[in-house]
């Protein structure tokens, strides 16, 4: 695996940029010619939630891998399969809307496509390739739609690199309007990294907008826990006015968010030691500044203290968390399962390692387990129309099947 994605996650931009489509994975010709299945043992790490040094319990656990690349092949229920469903140039998100059993598909480089049935229509829906540059951490990064379908809400990186929220509107066939686009909120990005992505909309019909730490490494403008910046943390955004209330601080990139059952799961890419799962509980019931929710970021690193100058008197750490090494250095979340074996388990990937992993949603010290090993740049897990999806950044799109 490249390991320019993973510098532009700790170090300097110049240093390397995220999703370099640079590899030394085998080319997923190889991976998918064939059904495979492997038993992996790993030792994985899981956070104890305290705020004090680092506490971990070593956990093995054994996956199955089993790669479909035949779309025609059987499986018993209780097998999961990677179903190769698409090809795309560089997706990064997906989401569905009321009423359409169609899913929706991000490219980085400023487009969005239609899956239908069997495959992706041959013309994207909306184009705004001129408006950003699929660079680095930069370009069309985000898809949500309004409760009733009508709306499409996009996060993307303008021609300055400012984060940029924007509204289109919809017609009943799934057609966006371009000439509709209005900006809703722009927000400077002082580097080049760091941009998160992900946007998220509330059954109120409010959005709901992760937002990384500004960039470059070591949270050097110390935002994340700043509350008069907007950067390193969750936002509820008015989609009628730009305007936005902060729920939590003490980010540094959670690059994506899945809401569900009224928790915000957020995979938090890590520095220089560990990658994390947070979740935002009671989202609906946070109205408040003194209800905001502190996740420590840049005074701790998962449980372990990072910058000294730093204060989070109410760090929450994380759910989960991992060391780098073997199980990878860039967290690629996730989403949670809401059929299938993997019901009511938050499934996430990594991208330099390839591993996806779940974690059962009902526990306070959850046991991350393996299923899959080694697949090609995961870029995001993401669940559409009720079905989770696998993205890499190399150009395939896969289903999670069981």
């Amino acid at each position: 695996m490249s390991s320019s994605f993973r510098c532009a996650l700790s170090a300097p931009p110049s240093a390397g940029t995220l999703f370099s489509k640079a590899s030394t994975k085998p080319p997923s010709n190889l991976i998918f010619s064939s059904i495979r299945r492997t038993t992996l043992t790993v030792a994985l790490l899981v956070s104890v939630a305290s705020c004090g040094e680092q506490t971990s319990n070593e956990v093995e656990t054994v996956g199955t891998l089993e790669v479909v690349g035949d779309q025609s092949t059987e499986n018993s229920a209780s097998a999961l399969s990677l179903v190769e469903i698409a090809k795309l140039d560089e997706p990064v998100d997906a989401a569905s809307r009321f009423g359409d059993t169609a899913v929706y598909f991000v490219a980085r480089g400023g487009t969005i496509h239609k899956f239908v049935n069997t495959g992706l229509e041959s013309e994207p829906v909306l184009d705004i390739s001129d408006l950003t540059e699929g660079q680095g951490e930069r370009g069309l990064l985000g898809l949500a739609f309004s409760t009733d379908g009508s709306t499409a809400f996009i996060n993307y990186t303008n021609l300055n690199g400012d984060t940029t929220v924007a509204s289109l509107s919809v017609s009943a066939t799934g057609e966006f309007a371009r000439e509709s686009l209005k900006t809703i909120l722009v927000i400077d990005q002082p580097f080049a990294n760091h941009n998160a992505g992900d946007i998220v909309v509330e059954p109120s019909g409010m959005i709901l907008l992760p937002m990384g730490d500004g960039g470059s490494a070591d949270d050097p403008l110390r935002v994340s826990l700043d509350d008069s910046s907007p950067l390193g943390k969750v936002l509820r955004v008015d989609p009628s006015d730009g305007s936005y209330t902060i729920l939590a601080r003490g980010l540094r990139n959670p690059w994506r968010v899945d809401l569900y059952d009224d928790r915000l799961w957020l995979a938090d890419v890590g520095q220089s030691e560990f990658e994390e799962v947070s979740v935002l509980d009671g989202l609906s019931k946070i109205v408040s500044k003194a209800q905001i929710v502190d996740f420590g970021w840049s005074a701790y690193e998962a449980n372990k203290v990072f910058n000294k100058d730093q204060t989070s008197s109410r760090h929450t750490p994380p759910l989960v968390s991992y060391r780098h090494g073997d199980n990878g250095c860039s967290i690629s979340g996730g989403a949670v399962a809401t059929t299938g074996s993997l019901r009511n388990r938050f499934v996430f990937a990594d991208y330099c390692s390839g591993r996806l992993w779940s974690i059962a949603i009902d526990k306070s010290a959850p046991q991350m387990t393996l299923h899959f090993d080694d697949l090609d740049s995961p870029s995001a897990v993401v669940r559409a129309n009720e079905n989770l999806y696998v993205l890499s950044l190399s150009g395939t799109i896969w289903q999670l099947r069981n």
